[in-house]
């Protein structure tokens, strides 16, 4: 961990800037001193879960460290190969997929929609969203509020304005609790046993906890998906995963 001297600056820099404020070179001093904190937890963090061991389900006998090890490799996988792929590819990968979905029954019987708003090289979700309006459909998007998902309703997408993590969120809107509604979900890699991995908020899960009658599709390209990903006790898998080459259930 941090030795003590560190920990006492930082806390007289963040005295400081709330008092006075902080010169430029304070600032910067606050920031490198606040990522090498966080490296430190981070590190102490794995090593504590290295040292322990679950049983599973199926009884099995799995090491945290190795488990959550693997969900760090497969994000970084997924992302490179994100990157990797042109905005034109995405751009005709994420107008089949949006195709597919709203061909789907679970669509046509929603008449609600609860999308995201797209970032990175996710899949697209702006073709699904204005086939839903098209169809009179109600759409609404998530903004992050502390550890959790709000649903705002969408009816422009001139509402969306960068939120958490540079994420595009509602900045305006009517917030909706719809407990019955078609659910796009994103992901970062999936199984085709629909079991999911998640950027590590855990907003979703959290979420789905709450509304257990809301109907689950997740999206994602025919890369994010893996023979087998990691799984929790807590994750709520979708019920469907449309890419743009197949629909598993």
């Amino acid at each position: 961990m941090m030795d003590n001297i560190k920990i006492d600056r930082i806390n007289t820099l963040a005295h400081k800037a709330k008092s006075v404020g902080l010169t430029e070179e304070e600032k910067k001093e606050q920031a490198e001193l606040r990522q090498e904190y966080l490296a430190a937890v981070r590190k102490n963090l794995r090593a504590q879960l290295n040292n322990i061991d679950i049983q599973e389900k199926d009884g099995s006998i799995v090491n945290l460290g190795e488990k959550y090890g693997r969900k760090k490799v497969i994000r970084k996988k997924v992302f490179a190969a994100r990157k990797a792929h042109t905005d034109q590819q995405i751009d005709d990968w994420s107008r089949k997929i949006a195709e597919t979905v709203t061909a789907l029954p679970e669509y046509s019987n929603s008449r609600r929609i609860l999308a995201y708003a797209d970032y990175n090289h996710e899949v697209m979700t702006k073709y699904i969203i204005e086939a839903a309006w098209n169809d009179g459909k109600e759409v609404a998007v998530p903004k992050v509020v502390g550890q959790d998902m709000v649903f705002y309703k969408l009816t422009d997408f001139a509402q969306l304005e960068k939120g958490y993590f540079g994420i595009p969120e509602p900045a305006r809107g009517e917030i909706v609790q719809w407990e019955e509604a078609l659910m796009i979900m994103p992901g970062v890699a999936f199984d085709r046993q629909n079991h999911r991995v998640g950027y590590g908020g855990g907003f979703y899960d959290r979420f789905l906890e709450k509304h257990p009658y809301i109907t689950r599709v997740a999206v994602a390209f025919e890369f994010q998906m893996m023979s087998e990903v990691p799984v929790e006790p807590t994750d709520i898998s979708p019920e469907i995963i449309v890419t743009e080459k197949e629909i598993y259930k």
